[in-house]
C-alpha cells in the first residue's frame, strides 16, 4: 500500500508550510530518509524525507502552494502501485508560471529518460532565487544539461523583455503577501515591543586598537585559515563584558507564582542575520568559553546556513543576548534594536567613522563606532546598563586581553 508523505508539524505555532522545491521527480527511486522536497515554515526551510523505500509515485503538493499540517504532499510505494484517486488526478508539482513576456526567450529544455529535465544544482538554486521554471530553459551543457549560465541568460532576457513592456505601460503599485517569514518576524517584533518597557542607551567606542588587532591576527594566519572579522572580535568582547555584568544576560520567565529572573552561567550569543524578506538569529552557544577562532568559524558557518535557509530549529533557540550589526551598510550611526524575547537586552552596532577627538589638549582623528544597547526595564535598570556599556567601551579600546583571556 502506498505510503503518505504529509506536511510535518515543526513547531508549536506552525499551522501550514509552503512547498518550495521538489528534490525528486515522480518515478525516481528513493530510500527511507532521502530528501523528497523542501518546505518553508516561518523562518526555516526544511527538507521532508521519504518515510519508506520505493519510488515517488505521486507529487501532490505544488511548488508555491501553502498546505496545512498533515496535508498529503506525496505518495511513496512500489513501482506501479496505485495511489488514491484524488491524488492521481492532481497536477504534478511545478514551478510557478513566469510572465508572458518571458515565455518566448528559449525553447523547452532537453529531457532525459522518463521526461526528467537535467539541471545542475547551481542552476536549480539560481532558478529558485530568480523565480524561474528551469524546465523552460534551454540547456547548453553536456547532453543538453542546464547549467547556471543558461538560467542567468534566461533571467536576463526575461528581465529585458519585462522592462521593454514596462516602458509602454504606466507604473502600477505592486503587492506582496504579509505571510511566512515576513509575518513571523513582524509578529515577534510587535509582541516584544508590546510587552516589554524598553530603553536604549547610546555611546561611541574607539575601535582603533580593535581594528589593529584584527589586522595583526589576519596577517599572521596561514593560507586557507579563517579570517577574523570585527563581528567575531566583538562577540568575544561582549561575552567578556557580560561576565562582569551578568544581569544583561538574564531572561524573564513566567512561573505559577508570577515570574522569576534567570541568569544563565553561559553566554549564548544570538547573531542577527538579514535574509531575503526577513531576519533570523542563529545562536553561538557558550561564546565566552570558546576561542576567538572557534567563535569566528561558528559565526561564519551559521550565517551561511541562515542565508541558504538551512538553519535547524535548535540553532536558533536558547539565546541569552543578541548582537545586531548594521555597520557594514555604512549608513547608520545609532539605532534602537528590539529585544529578542525572552532575552532582556540586545546590542546594536552602527558604522565606524573617522572622527575628530580631543586628546591631551590636541585634536586627533580616531575611528569611532556607534553602539546602542536596548534593554527590558523590567529586568535591567538604567545604571547597570550604563555600567555594562562602560566596561564594553573599555574592552573595545584595549581588546587583546578581553579577547584572549575571556
Amino acid at each position: 500500500m502506498a505510503v503518505e508523505v504529509v506536511m510535518p508539524k515543526l513547531g508549536l505555532t506552525m499551522t501550514e508550510g509552503l512547498v518550495v522545491n521538489w528534490l525528486k521527480n515522480e518515478g525516481d527511486a528513493v530510500k527511507k530518509g532521502d530528501g523528497l522536497l523542501e518546505i518553508e515554515t516561518e523562518k526555516l526551510t526544511n527538507v521532508v524525507e521519504s518515510p519508506a523505500d520505493g519510488v515517488l509515485l505521486k507529487a501532490v503538493g505544488r511548488v508555491g502552494e501553502s498546505l496545512p499540517i498533515r496535508a498529503v504532499l506525496a505518495y511513496v510505494g512500489a513501482p506501479g502501485e496505485a495511489v488514491p484517486e484524488a491524488a492521481a488526478s492532481a497536477p504534478v508539482a511545478a514551478a510557478a508560471p513566469e510572465p508572458a513576456a518571458a515565455t518566448a526567450v528559449a525553447p523547452p529544455a532537453v529531457t532525459g529518460k522518463g521526461g526528467r529535465v537535467f539541471a545542475s544544482p547551481a542552476a536549480r538554486a539560481l532558478a529558485r532565487k530568480l523565480g524561474i521554471d528551469y524546465t523552460r530553459v534551454a540547456g547548453t551543457g553536456p547532453g543538453g544539461r542546464i547549467v547556471k549560465k543558461d538560467v542567468a541568460d534566461y533571467g536576463a532576457a526575461a528581465a529585458a523583455a519585462s522592462a521593454a513592456a514596462a516602458v509602454a505601460a504606466p507604473a502600477v503599485a505592486t503587492t506582496r503577501p504579509y505571510a511566512g517569514m515576513r509575518k513571523a518576524v513582524g509578529d515577534g517584533m510587535l509582541a516584544s515591543w508590546s510587552q516589554a518597557p524598553m530603553v536604549t542607551h547610546h555611546m561611541r567606542a574607539d575601535v582603533a586598537e580593535l581594528l589593529a588587532l584584527r589586522e595583526q591576527l589576519n596577517r599572521d594566519l596561514g593560507e586557507g585559515e579563517v579570517k577574523v572579522g570585527v563581528l567575531d572580535l566583538l562577540a568575544k568582547i561582549v561575552a567578556r563584558a557580560i561576565k562582569d555584568h551578568p544581569i544583561v544576560n538574564a531572561t524573564l520567565c513566567h512561573t505559577p507564582s508570577g515570574g522569576e529572573i534567570r541568569i544563565p552561567g553561559a553566554v549564548n550569543l544570538g547573531i542577527a542575520v538579514a535574509v531575503e524578506n526577513g531576519l533570523v538569529v542563529p545562536v553561538v552557544r557558550d561564546a565566552g568559553g570558546k576561542s576567538l577562532f572557534a567563535v569566528s568559524r561558528e559565526i561564519k558557518e551559521l550565517t551561511a546556513k541562515a542565508r541558504a535557509g538551512r538553519l535547524r530549529r535548535d540553532e536558533m533557540s536558547g539565546g541569552t543576548f543578541t548582537i545586531s550589526n548594521v555597520g557594514g551598510y555604512g549608513s547608520v550611526d545609532f539605532f534602537t534594536p528590539i529585544v529578542n524575547q525572552p532575552e532582556s537586552a540586545i546590542l546594536g552596532v552602527g558604522r565606524t567613522v573617522e572622527t575628530p577627538v580631543a586628546r591631551n589638549g590636541e585634536v586627533v582623528i580616531r575611528p569611532l563606532t556607534g553602539i546602542s544597547l536596548t534593554f527590558d526595564h523590567r529586568v535591567i535598570d538604567g545604571a547597570p546598563a550604563a555600567e555594562f556599556l562602560a566596561t564594553l567601551q573599555r574592552h573595545l579600546a584595549r581588546p587583546a586581553r578581553a579577547v584572549f583571556e575571556g
